[in-house]
């Protein structure tokens, strides 16, 4: 509920002082109330710009900032990815303290903010953060440019609003995870300490990969799960979900990873047994899978289960055909930008104004396309580039990093199986910092009204322990 104008006007009616400003002075303040975490918080509302610059192109970043007044808490800063995706989906969807149910606004009991002060971040391109002219927009669009003005958007911020000895932790979804993990080290850096890194939905960036046939071999589980909950594997594997992916994941890790690693090796009795259990597994007709290979695209998979009744599986939620349109949602999302918090300047983009291209016109400039990783891309396993080690470096250099990782079962883009076999080939004074979570949902596993609680809380108490 916003109280800013009338507290104002009583205030002035009884001569009384009017509260102390917490915003910076070009940025709108409101003030506000919800019920979060159990209890009744008040915290104030900043949406203001910062200038960054790449080059000689300059370009002002959009945040909005709740700040609890008083208390020395963290300071997180939350960003989706994309590339080019505002900050929309986590603020209303997860963890702002006011996110959209059944068509309107409501308090988030589940909102970390009970824990930790929150500044949603829309890169260049996206909400409505604009370069200062279109022809040097983009400068800003590409992985390196957007680490360094994504950083550089930070040191100012707590530079500005005098946070400077707040524990610093990094929220990122998606690509957002490769922006966290790599202005986590830029800070690092530049000796500014981040405590921690919450990773969703992006898998852990650590580099080129190397065995990758393990991470294929293991989205197996998530594939099972899917054929699972749309009731298409065989009547013994239907009768317990937990059983079966168990069994899954047990004959991915130690038959089907080695055979993907070598799948010339294979006399043609195993390679036939092993393309039954493959179509078994995933609720396919054998004839899908590629008998050379031993693989089925994400990308196939997702239009073979359902094949024949002429739908396709969602690349977030593999449990879904469509998604459905936000055309209502965008419009609470603008009115809550200019009525509730007051905010009239620019235009978003997608919203009262045209979406950028800025997937389209992305540099994925951090590490060299191959042939063999634009192939990946191609086929919907991943950018058409690896990250760089940005996580291991970090971590090497700031023993007090510790990093959260939140994983949906029913995601095509990542694997809880996945992410527990990569870290736990990881050197075990990094492997031990890492916190894995898998949830029942999909890539925004915090739109399963199951997993939204679980979500927020779990989140809130590894952002605030920063504290």
């Amino acid at each position: 509920m916003i109280r800013s104008v009338v507290i104002a006007l009583m205030l002035a009616a009884i001569g009384a002082p009017a509260a102390a400003a917490v915003c910076a002075p070009d940025a709108t303040e409101t003030r506000h109330s919800a019920m979060i975490g159990g209890r009744r918080l008040d915290y104030v509302a900043c949406v203001g710009a910062l200038p960054v610059r790449v080059g000689a192109a300059t370009a002002r970043i959009v945040y909005t900032a709740y700040l609890v007044p008083g208390a020395r808490r963290p300071l997180s800063f939350v960003w989706n990815g994309g590339p080019g995706a505002d900050s929309r989906t986590l603020q209303f969807h997860a963890i702002g303290p006011r996110i959209i149910r059944g068509g309107a606004l409501a308090d988030n009991p589940a909102s970390p903010l009970a824990r930790t002060d929150l500044v949603f971040v829309d890169p260049v391109g996206t909400g409505f953060s604009r370069a200062d002219t279109p022809a040097k927009a983009s400068a800003f669009y590409g992985t390196l440019a957007d680490i360094a003005s994504t950083a550089s958007f930070i040191r100012d911020f707590r530079q500005r609003y005098r946070r400077t000895r707040n524990p610093l932790t990094l929220v990122g979804e998606s690509f957002g995870t490769w922006r966290a993990a790599g202005v986590a080290e830029a800070l690092i850096d530049a000796h500014i300490p981040v405590v921690g890194l919450a990773l969703i939905s992006g898998g852990i960036p650590l580099g080129e990969e190397r065995g990758g046939e393990r991470r294929r071999a293991l989205s197996l589980v998530n594939r099972a799960a899917t054929a699972f909950a749309l009731g298409k594997l065989t009547p013994d594997l239907q009768r317990d979900q937990g059983a079966t992916l168990a069994e899954v994941q047990r004959w991915a890790d130690t038959i089907y990873a080695p055979a993907l690693a070598d799948p010339a090796g294979l006399n043609a009795s195993a390679r036939a047994a092993l393309v039954n259990r493959l179509a078994r597994y995933q609720g396919l007709d054998p004839a899908a899978i590629d008998t050379k290979t031993l693989w089925v695209s994400p990308r196939d998979f997702r239009t073979r289960l359902l094949g024949t009744e002429g739908k396709t599986l969602g690349i977030f939620d593999m449990r879904q055909t469509a998604r459905a349109a936000r055309g209502e949602e965008d419009a609470l999302v603008l009115a809550y930008y200019r009525t509730d918090l007051r905010y009239g300047a620019g235009r978003y983009a997608g919203i009262d104004a045209p979406a950028e291209d800025v997937g389209g016109q992305w540099r994925y400039d951090q590490s060299p396309i191959t042939k063999e990783s634009l192939a990946r891309a191609t086929a919907g396993e991943g950018p058409p580039s690896a990250s760089q080690p940005w996580i291991q470096r970090g971590m090497a250099k700031d023993r007090a990093l510790r990093v959260w990782v939140a994983t949906g079962l029913y995601d095509s883009l990542n694997s809880c199986a996945g992410n527990t076999a990569t870290v736990a080939a990881l050197p075990a004074a990094i492997r031990v910092r890492f916190i894995l979570r898998c949830f029942a949902g999909g890539h925004m596993m915090y739109e399963d009204p199951h997993e939204t609680r679980r979500f927020g809380d779990e989140l809130a108490a590894f952002l605030g322990a920063g504290a």
